[in-house]
């Protein structure tokens, strides 16, 4: 597979999309039920991996990818509109599965100019990864920016800018610059635009614990050692088979923070 890019897994259907390649030896892996409606895939660089697992809803997406890279997303997160996406500087961006994405998000792991200190000429803005575990909520228009970490079940309000700050699980967080609103909280995924009285009475309790989160001795996954091992990886090739051992942690907990 030297020299060329690939499809690899299930061709995804294509609705008013594009798939472009400019560089060389990247692969989009699709697995199964991968539809992308209004989305714009670019391979800009080369040696790179976007991974699109399984979904039950359509992919809406704007992505921008560059050199030795991965974007990943995993199972059924749906995209209330196109979410755009740019790496940049050999960083990746990774997001878990069953996350709620409204409209309008950015997500860019570069500033992507560089800043030095006046002092001692050294460069202070580096370039750092993202992460967003499963099931977050992800509110209209935030802005997620380099090395910002998310623990699955957490919530990020709607215009809210969030910058290289790591959100433990089971919190709600928003603002410019994001800040701390809510610890101990979860959502769920019903839409109450249309609910009458008796539907609203009937939420007022959530009796499971489906969307509670907890670290555990048994979940090994670590995002700082998810990075390392991106990193490391030379190849696309070598990326994706790291990738493929990682989607098989179903875990509940696999990406919680606490």
């Amino acid at each position: 597979m030297e020299d060329q890019n690939c499809v690899i897994g299930e061709n995804p259907t294509l609705k008013n999309s594009v798939v472009k390649f400019v560089g060389k030896n990247n692969i989009l892996f699709c697995e199964k039920d991968v539809i992308l409606v209004n989305s714009e895939i670019i391979f800009n660089g080369s040696n790179s991996l976007i991974y699109l697992s399984s979904n039950k809803h359509e992919y809406k997406l704007g992505v921008t990818i560059n050199n030795n890279q991965v974007c990943f997303f995993g199972k059924h997160n749906y995209m209330n509109g196109k979410i755009n996406i740019i790496l940049s500087e050999e960083k990746h961006i990774f997001i878990g599965g069953d996350n709620l994405l409204s409209f309008g998000i950015w997500m860019r792991n570069a500033d992507p100019h560089l800043i030095y200190d006046s002092k001692t000429k050294k460069r202070i803005n580096p370039t750092k990864s993202i992460f967003v575990g499963d099931h977050v909520w992800i509110g209209q228009s935030a802005l997620i920016l380099k090395g910002t970490i998310i623990g699955s079940g957490s919530i990020v309000g709607a215009m809210s800018v969030v910058s290289g700050i790591t959100i433990p699980s089971n919190e709600c967080w928003g603002g410019v610059s994001a800040k701390r609103l809510k610890t101990g909280v979860f959502w769920e995924g019903s839409c109450v635009h249309s609910w009458t009285e008796l539907k609203t009475q009937k939420s007022q309790i959530y009796e499971e614990d489906t969307y509670i989160y907890n670290k555990n001795l048994n979940n090994l996954t670590s995002y700082n050692e998810i990075d390392i091992q991106l990193s490391n990886a030379k190849t696309s090739n070598d990326k994706l088979r790291y990738i493929l051992e990682l989607v098989q942690i179903n875990e509940k907990n696999r990406f919680a923070i606490l």
